[in-house]
């Protein structure tokens, strides 16, 4: 029996290409054009075989429109929802800041100001003062102790000898640390980071050849001391028994209208007064020069979280774009996807021009997509509660942000009135924070959506469609209806109807389609043959008849 696969065409021809692998040689006794007749009976068939074709095309091509969909989606939450690049996350506190800050002497401190931040001119006076400091133990150089020790040096190698233990105590935990003359440096530093769950962590230089032991935070809180047990561990890694102490940071602040203020904390990073400080030297603690003393200066700058919000804002009206067309467009009649042998007539360039209009209106209406569209307008149209500011470009409270009125435009953000949003992030910084990002504590579904703030409401919805940030094969509603096949039955009949479901059905069809085509041409084919048999028996009577009579 010849064979049909997903490809079939029927050819017409002496050699009987058209039955598969099998070679015939028709029509010689009757005369008859086999193939093509074979053909002509099996065209209502190939018709069949050509619309489920299409489906499958069709199917193939929508998966592609939601893919490429899903791609722009998740370009825009990498670029905009993505905690790794807090610069322009649009749900970091610090984007919506109106302040840029110029620093005296950027290596002594750097500073972000926040939304509370009060412009003006910030004093820093270190005179007396220091940074916040580890509690640390300091050991003696070993270099002498072996050629160029390093961290695959062992304490065999410093002089120890069998095993040993020595005891760590840190903010009132003791901890025994286990050695072996085998032991590594590197070791011994794992071994005590183990010990105290991070909490103390040990270092080796092989440049000042010390070993050093200390508190991973700062502060006066933190302290440790060691003591040596029954060996010498301590004394081959340059130490004794001793104790280190953690300080507090200590400077004086003298806000813009202010009063200097000492200042102590636990950690070299802190804010106050909605600024961020990141203490980096304490420039002349021992006051040898004078002043010790640094200045910055913040001023407002509205212009930079505009132009954040108007970046997110183009990005975004690209994808409502996108999606809103492929909703209304309409599909003509006129294209179809393309048979087999209406491609063998046809260039590559007139393939492609048909095929772009073959796929117009595949998506329109699509009920996954017009859900996100409408829950995407609605993160911006529904009020944040407990604001005081408004999405819209109407009254007092509203901030000059709005959606389109036109309807064919799906509901695209626009910059109404620039001046009165530049003047809110300007005014009410907080309240433009919390408009924006302000992440609901309830549990309960509306409630939370009415006090999140609409970038968090956007970002819930974007995870909902297509998954978290970093991830790309997920169970999120746009992703798994395009990607994930569940029915893998022989019938096609228990999936869930997603895309690659509906591929696999045609798929199935198609093959049914085939073998049930395969097995009626090779019975047209055998009823010629027949016929072809029958004409060769008449055609030998008559031959002897004739010869008999004229005998």
């Amino acid at each position: 029996m010849s064979s049909i696969d997903s490809s079939y065409t029927t050819p017409t021809g002496m050699t009987g290409a058209g039955g598969g692998n099998m070679l015939r040689i028709t029509g010689m006794a009757t005369g008859l054009d086999v193939d093509a007749m074979v053909k002509k009976m099996m065209a209502a068939e190939q018709v069949k075989l050509d619309k489920a074709k299409q489906s499958q095309q069709t199917i193939q091509w929508k998966q592609d429109a939601y893919k490429d969909i899903i791609k722009d989606i998740k370009d825009l939450q990498n670029t905009y929802f993505n905690s790794l690049t807090p610069d322009n996350n649009m749900l970091t506190s610090n984007n919506y800041a109106a302040f840029t800050a110029n620093i005296v002497d950027s290596s002594v401190l750097s500073v972000t100001p926040g939304v509370t931040a009060q412009a003006g001119t910030y004093k820093i006076d270190f005179t007396g003062g220091h940074l916040a400091s580890k509690a640390a133990i300091s050991g003696t150089n070993i270099n002498g102790k072996v050629t160029n020790p390093s961290l695959s040096t062992t304490l065999g190698d410093l002089g120890l000898s069998g095993s040993d233990s020595f005891n760590i105590t840190y903010n009132g935990t003791i901890k025994t640390i286990s050695v072996k003359n085998t032991d590594k440096l590197s070791d011994i530093i794992n071994n005590i980071t183990n010990a105290t769950s991070g909490a103390v962590t040990a270092s080796f230089s092989q440049l000042t050849g010390k070993f050093v032991i200390q508190s991973s935070n700062t502060g006066s809180s933190q302290n440790i001391s060691i003591a040596a047990g029954a060996g010498d561990t301590l004394k081959v890694l340059g130490l004794t028994d001793g104790s280190g102490q953690g300080d507090d940071v200590k400077l004086m602040i003298t806000p813009p209208g202010g009063t200097a203020t000492t200042v102590t904390r636990s950690s070299n990073n802190f804010t106050i007064d909605g600024v961020t400080y990141n203490l980096q030297s304490d420039k002349d603690k021992d006051n040898s020069l004078n002043p010790a003393i640094t200045n910055f200066t913040v001023t407002q700058d509205p212009q930079k979280v505009f132009d954040k919000i108007n970046g997110f804002k183009d990005k975004y009206n690209d994808i409502v774009d996108k999606i809103q067309t492929k909703l209304s467009e309409k599909k003509s009649s006129d294209y179809k996807p393309l048979t087999d042998a209406q491609r063998a007539g046809m260039s590559a360039s007139q393939i492609s021009a048909w095929e772009d209009k073959a796929k117009v209106g595949i998506l329109r209406n699509d009920n996954n997509l017009q859900n996100l569209l409408t829950s995407m307008r609605s993160a911006f149209t529904t009020a944040v509660s407990n604001t005081g500011l408004s999405f819209g470009q109407y009254g007092s409270n509203s901030i000059g942000l709005d959606t389109s009125n036109d309807i064919t435009e799906g509901g695209k953000i626009l910059i109404q009135d620039p001046q009165k949003l530049k003047d809110a992030i300007s005014q009410h910084g907080d309240q433009i924070l919390k408009l924006f990002t302000n992440v609901s504590s309830s549990d309960d579904k509306t409630t939370q959506f009415n006090e999140n703030g609409i970038f968090e409401r956007l970002n819930n919805i974007f995870n909902d469609n297509v998954g978290y940030v970093g991830t790309s094969l997920n169970s999120a509603i746009l992703t798994s209806y395009a990607n994930k096949q569940y029915d893998f039955s022989s019938t096609g009949s228990s999936g869930k109807n997603t895309l690659p479901d509906q591929l696999y059905v045609q798929q199935l069809t198609i093959k049914k389609i085939t073998d049930e085509m395969s097995t009626k041409q090779e019975k047209y084919y055998m009823q010629f043959s027949q016929l072809e048999t029958a004409m060769n028996r008449l055609n030998a009577q008559q031959a002897m008849l004739s010869s008999m009579i004229s005998g």
